[in-house]
């Protein structure tokens, strides 16, 4: 544990996971623009975490987990958008 500390520490100051993204773009999106998969989505998606996604003339209600990384990076402030993403072991 020590050393998953150590080195997630030693990262870049401003390098995310893409967990790390998703949960800042869960956590940053208002409520009403965010919520669980319900009778809609199959069984196994049912209880997970979504989010709804602006397209080119639509909107879609989207797992936050499917997020390609655009629409990620569109859902994030600007200064998070470009940073080099640390991958997890």
């Amino acid at each position: 544990m020590r050393d998953a500390i150590v080195e997630r520490e030693s990262w870049p100051v401003k390098a995310m996971t893409r967990t790390e993204r998703l949960e800042h773009v869960w956590s940053a999106t208002h409520d009403e623009y965010r919520g669980y998969a319900g009778e809609r989505f199959i069984p196994e998606h049912q209880g997970k975490r979504t989010i709804l996604v602006y397209g080119l003339g639509s909107t879609e209600l989207k797992l936050l987990d499917d997020l390609t990384d655009d629409e990620i990076a569109a859902k994030l402030p600007v200064h998070l958008r470009h940073l080099p993403v640390k991958a997890a072991a």
